[in-house]
């Protein structure tokens, strides 16, 4: 028997010098602390190890101090969680350094080079926890007051916003809108959101970029002028000069002529200056670091979505331009819940992922326990739980979640796109095991 056990552990020593030594002289690691942290399994999951995507939103008001954040970090450590998907920009602000708009009025009061995001990915990394950039789209202000800063984009290009019908554009939220959203067929808009969100990406280490807010603010918008001239310049090559010249006649009564014309067409164009975005981005992010996981949290229920909000998240995921949706299934009902999930499991077929965002603000322990059970079996590839700012505080909440559905760690899914890793090759892959608690398993690329 001592015989036996000690060819074996010569075995797994062998194996060990064949992973490691290659990766110490050639893998461009900072230390030997990241260089420990980064091994990973050969297809992302140890063996018998779940990939399930556990994740956490974490609104913006959460990341004000070197302190909060540590919470948010030994929270998610502490209760099973893999993923947390961290609010940067919130409302056209910036909560790092970003060269192209604010910083966050809430950071007034840390020092100039408190950066949130880069202290949540070192702190998050060092437990094997993935960090996704959420950053707020076109939704960029709210309330009465003006922002403080004038390279606010509200302040220094009102012309950029979203109006409705009537072509009023207002940032105090109602009924209708959440507050100001930009207009997503401006040029000048499509530039700085990619400039905005390719800056995260490139200069931080962050294992995905979160869309929110990729949408019009509902049926009504965007009428602005200058997004009914766009339609019409879109449709003028299909047009004949006759009907150019009676549409024009009948604009001078009706600005919306060309959108009651050609209704359908109008819809298409819609959704397609969403839709070209979230392309144009993600191609860039993919094109320059292609472990980056792209998603969006996006309306649950897929025809109100792509109807009234210019959201066709399924085409996103049938297509490929995102790797995962995460469905705002905010609903009370399980049944609901269920059935949103595995409509958009079958959208998204073999190329996607469904993470289900629970809204458990609103529902009792037991009852997110047993949704996420129930989205399991519905072929979720994991849960997103809204949000840490209203469940950290309750331990006894997390604590049920943690004892029963998260009794054990798991990894998060890997982008389908991305092939399996051999070995030899995680140290430069980026992925992460985690230190301490129970058994060390590696986060999401």
């Amino acid at each position: 028997m001592l015989a036996c056990c000690s060819v074996a552990q010569g075995l797994r020593l062998c194996l060990a010098l064949l992973v490691v030594i290659p990766c110490v002289f050639f893998a461009p690691v900072r230390s030997l602390s990241l260089m420990a942290r980064r091994w990973a399994p050969a297809c992302g999951s140890p063996e018998g190890v779940p990939a399930e995507m556990r994740g956490l939103w974490v609104v913006r008001d959460s990341l004000t101090s070197p302190q909060s954040i540590r919470q948010v970090v030994e929270t998610a450590r502490k209760y099973h969680f893999n993923a947390l998907f961290v609010q940067v920009r919130g409302r056209g602000d910036a909560y790092y350094h970003s060269p192209y708009e604010p910083r966050a009025e809430a950071l007034a009061g840390q020092p100039p080079d408190f950066d949130p995001l880069r202290q949540v990915i070192e702190e998050a990394h060092a437990h094997g926890i993935a960090v996704h950039a959420w950053l707020n789209t076109y939704l960029t202000w709210s309330g009465h007051r003006r922002p403080a800063s004038a390279r606010h984009l509200w302040n220094a290009h009102r012309d950029w916003f979203a109006c409705d019908r009537r072509g009023r554009c207002t940032a105090v939220p109602s009924a209708r809108t959440e507050g100001a959203f930009l207009q997503p067929s401006h040029p000048g808009v499509q530039e700085h959101l990619f400039q905005v969100f390719t800056h995260v990406a490139l200069n931080y280490d962050v294992d995905g970029i979160h869309f929110d807010y990729v949408r019009y603010a509902g049926a009504d918008y965007d009428y602005s002028n200058a997004a009914l001239t766009r339609f019409r310049a879109y449709l003028l090559p299909r047009l004949s000069p006759q009907m150019v010249a009676q549409l024009d006649r009948r604009r001078g009564k009706d600005r919306l002529a060309y959108v009651h014309a050609f209704p359908g067409e109008w819809a298409v164009w819609r959704r397609q200056q969403v839709t070209d975005l979230v392309a144009r981005i993600s191609a860039a992010v993919r094109a320059a670091k292609p472990q980056v996981q792209i998603s969006a949290a996006v309306f649950a229920d897929a025809d109100d979505a792509r109807v009234a909000r210019g959201q066709e998240w399924e085409r996103w995921l049938r297509e490929g331009i995102v790797d995962a949706v995460a469905l705002m299934a905010y609903d009370s009902r399980t049944e609901r819940v269920v059935a949103q999930t595995r409509r958009a499991v079958q959208a998204a077929g073999d190329r996607g992922l469904v993470f289900t965002g629970i809204g458990a603000w609103r529902l009792q322990a037991h009852d997110v326990a047993r949704k996420i059970e129930r989205v399991r079996a519905a072929g979720a590839a994991g849960v997103n739980l809204f949000s840490y700012n209203r469940v950290h505080a309750r331990p006894a909440y997390l604590s049920t979640l943690r004892r029963g559905v998260f009794a054990s760690r798991a990894v998060a899914p890997r982008s389908r796109r991305l092939p399996p890793l051999p070995v030899s090759s995680a140290l430069s892959a980026g992925e992460r095991p985690a230190e301490g608690g129970d058994a060390a398993v590696p986060g999401m690329p």
